[in-house]
């Protein structure tokens, strides 16, 4: 009696009410078993769970539609309110402008490495806004002529038509392989008459810092610096060297027949200014490294004693010194690289390194190089 009125029930619904029953019994009895398998599979897991920020987004946003009250009698892996405190850290990370604030109005500003390349080519060269645009896009590097007028401002560097033009060393460097510089400095050594003091000339080419002459003297007349001269044109024939400037101080030991004999080999000579050692760099430092490294620790008896030890200098300087000016090369082979082992590298003990020294005047000065096989 009662399963007939049960079906009288069942059949006086519409259609769509009827299936909309069924499938919450289907749901319910699906929601039914995967919280008990949930709860299975949480009672296998030791420890605590961690979750992702994805992890936690997904979660709060299937539990948050069910409300308060059914959250509690369905989720179980974590507490509501761990679901309600991911939601609000989720809400105030949304709302998060502080990077914005860090990072200041506008467009972001152009990496450091960027910059530093844009201000690279505005002190090397003289070049307007638009220049260096077109530069930066041959390294692939996109910038309006506004953003590089804005880095040069704040790098201190003025507009192309108030930017200052090349250095003396920029200048130097572009001229060196025509310039030779030459200098005089005294040395004072024993003779039969007690000290005596001797007068060494010398010449260098600016680009790879070869000695060409060096040559000392009791007494640097008319005649003996007229030969000096001639003696370095034919020096820089023998070595492929073509000078256009001579570079020296207003020495008075320059006498008028010094450079006249240069200027008819069509050398221009260049005097540098009143005091002003620096503009003859390279030579003054010359004399220092003679002196510190080889005069000052020498007794010398007469001056041939004195030119065979310069002799000597100017060959272990030539041949077997590299240089710091000139990236550690030898003046005399500009080509030279090194033989021994790349850095980061070491010769196998089975293979000991074979070195061998060469000395120069008694030992004080030595050169080391690999042993041939």
């Amino acid at each position: 009696m009662k399963n007939a009125a049960t079906s009288s029930s069942w059949a006086s619904l519409p259609v769509i009410a009827t299936v909309a029953r069924l499938l919450c019994r289907e749901l319910t009895l699906q929601n039914e078993y995967l919280r008990a398998e949930n709860k299975i599979l949480k009672s296998k897991i030791k420890g605590r769970i961690r979750f992702t920020d994805d992890d936690r987004r997904s979660l709060a946003d299937a539990a948050l539609v069910m409300g308060r009250k059914l959250m509690q009698e369905v989720v179980g892996i974590v507490k509501p309110e761990t679901i309600l405190a991911w939601q609000r850290r989720l809400e105030r990370q949304k709302w998060d402008y502080s990077a914005r604030e860090r990072r200041g109005p506008g467009r972001p500003r152009t990496p450091g490495n960027i910059e530093a390349v844009i201000c690279r080519m505005a002190r090397e060269n003289i070049w307007g806004y638009l220049r260096i645009q077109g530069e930066l896009l041959k390294l692939d590097i996109k910038l309006s002529k506004g953003a590089i007028a804005d880095i040069l401002r704040r790098s201190s560097l003025p507009p192309s038509p108030e930017r200052k033009g090349l250095t003396c060393r920029e200048f130097l460097s572009r001229q060196a392989e025509v310039i030779l510089c030459t200098d005089m400095f005294t040395k004072d050594i024993w003779t039969f008459c007690g000290l005596k003091t001797a007068y060494v000339l010398f010449v260098m080419h600016m680009e790879t810092r070869r000695i060409v002459l060096a040559e000392a003297t009791f007494c640097p007349h008319g005649r003996w610096m007229s030969q000096m001269a001639r003696n370095v044109l034919m020096e820089c024939e023998e070595l492929g060297i073509e000078p256009r400037f001579v570079l020296h101080d207003r020495d008075g030991l320059f006498i008028h027949s010094f450079d006249k004999t240069l200027e008819g080999a069509g050398v221009e000579v260049v005097k540098t200014p009143f005091q002003a050692p620096n503009a003859n760099a390279y030579a003054e430092r010359w004399v220092l490294s003679a002196k510190a490294e080889c005069l000052d620790h020498l007794v010398l008896f007469g001056l041939e004693n004195l030119r065979r030890a310069i002799d000597e200098y100017k060959t272990f300087f030539n041949e077997h010194r590299p240089h710091q000016g000139i990236g550690q090369m030898i003046p005399a082979h500009c080509g030279w690289e090194p033989t021994w082992s790349p850095r980061g590298t070491h010769p196998s003990p089975s293979q000991p390194a074979a070195v061998t020294c060469t000395p120069f005047l008694g030992g004080l000065l030595k050169s080391y190089s690999r042993k041939a096989a």
